[in-house]
């Protein structure tokens, strides 16, 4: 298969913009809403535009073997990353969140050693060790200052790592566009159960609209990610997630006027570093491991 980078790169960046405009637009909407009925309304309108898609392109709405188990439980492990996510984003600078939240790379490595038994070599334990060092430069448990939050969007982290760990066991027969559906049935879901526990807030219509934005930038964010990690080589793509990071610090800065200290940008100029070794390094191991195969 021939790549295209360059364009594969400029689609991930489109589709990292797309959701961290997300994240900042639902930081904004958490002064009037809970965290449950933010999950449910957003995805009640995701799931209405993957109807509409899954019946254009000739597949099943109700697809019974999209209830695989794996299946299903990636879709409740993306439950609990985003319900830990989106209640952090509420209580933390988002650029602190969303920082916090691409450490799943560093998470990904060390249980991969434990959950499937892949080997972690040293070189490996070192990066993952630098790597937690930055999360403790942005948390920084032992000042005064710190905040109980943070464990909030490390935790989303933990449960991104062990659901990336669970797509290894979907199906491989299970289209793309039947396993992302269930994953916002589920989210839906399970955010109506928990906005039952913390009421619904009420605010004019006018805050309602943003649902629809929020709606529309999860599933462009979908569309141009897919299209990118398809057309380019993951191993180029997969840094680019990092914007995110970027563009969450400048909305912090412009919106809510968030100044990062030293110590932060230290500390996530580290998890970049990391993220961007252990994915190159698993690419590395990919490669191997299929030539190995082909001897």
């Amino acid at each position: 298969m021939e790549y295209n980078n360059v364009k594969a790169a400029l689609f991930v960046v489109i589709a990292m913009f797309m959701i961290t405009t997300n994240d900042a637009i639902v930081k904004h909407l958490t002064e009037v809403f809970g965290v449950g009925q933010i999950m449910f309304i957003r995805g009640l309108l995701a799931c209405l535009m993957f109807a509409v898609v899954l019946k254009r392109s000739g597949q099943p709405i109700l697809y019974r073997p999209a209830l695989h188990r794996w299946n299903l439980g990636r879709a409740l492990l993306e439950l609990l990353a985003t319900l830990f996510f989106l209640t952090g984003l509420s209580l933390l600078p988002i650029a602190t969140a969303s920082t916090l939240g691409f450490s799943s790379p560093i998470f990904l490595a060390l249980l991969a050693g434990f959950v499937i038994n892949e080997r972690v070599g040293l070189v490996r334990w070192l990066v993952i060790l630098v790597g937690f060092g930055g999360v403790m430069l942005i948390t920084r448990p032992f000042d005064d200052s710190a905040s109980w939050a943070v464990v909030l969007p490390l935790a989303c982290a933990f449960f991104v790592a062990l659901r990336d760990l669970a797509i290894r066991f979907v199906p491989p027969e299970l289209p793309s566009l039947q396993v992302a559906f269930t994953n916002a049935w589920v989210v839906m879901l399970g955010g109506g159960i928990y906005s039952l526990l913390q009421g619904w807030g009420s605010a004019p219509a006018h805050w309602y609209l943003w649902f629809i934005v929020l709606a529309l930038a999860m599933y462009c964010a979908y569309v141009f990610y897919i299209i990118g990690t398809r057309i380019g080589e993951l191993s180029f793509v997969g840094p680019f997630k990092y914007t995110s990071i970027v563009l969450a610090f400048a909305y912090g800065y412009l919106i809510w006027d968030e100044r990062p200290t030293p110590l932060m940008l230290a500390g996530a100029a580290i998890i970049i570093a990391s993220g961007i070794y252990l994915i190159g390094h698993e690419k590395r191991r990919a490669r191997a491991a299929s030539s190995a195969s082909a001897a």
